[in-house]
């Protein structure tokens, strides 16, 4: 995938207090070193979620930064929807999805890595 214009990390995680909870960040190899995130109860309004994204350190990034394009907030959005859509529609025994790298780039946005865990699938 060419041209991303920032790697995002989308993750959901089962909290026994919560519920599920989402995690937005900044992706990629810099997830640990950046400690860019922001975490959002589900289910969680587009409103809700573009606030998360405007909150991050790389929000910059994401709206063109110094001239360079910036990632098309839609597809991001529609990311972050459908991973939270599986999560609601499958909650019965999941534990933890997680995409990272989401390549953002300015035509789309792409999962490049995905994780899941099911506590029906664990032994």
């Amino acid at each position: 995938v060419g041209g991303t214009v920032a790697e995002l990390l989308i993750g959901v995680v089962k909290d026994p207090a919560h519920g599920f909870v989402l995690t937005l960040a900044a992706g990629g190899t810099l997830t640990e070193i950046l400690q860019d995130r922001c975490s959002l109860l589900l289910p969680a309004s587009d409103a809700a979620i573009d606030a998360a994204l405007d909150g991050l350190k790389i929000a910059k990034l994401l709206a063109g930064y110094r001239g360079k394009p910036a990632a098309d907030r839609g597809a991001i959005l529609r990311a972050v929807r459908s991973v939270q859509d599986y999560v609601l529609a499958e909650a019965e025994g999941l534990e933890e999805i997680e995409i990272n790298p989401l390549l953002c780039t300015p035509e789309d946005a792409v999962a490049a890595d995905a994780l899941m865990r099911r506590k029906d699938m664990m032994r």
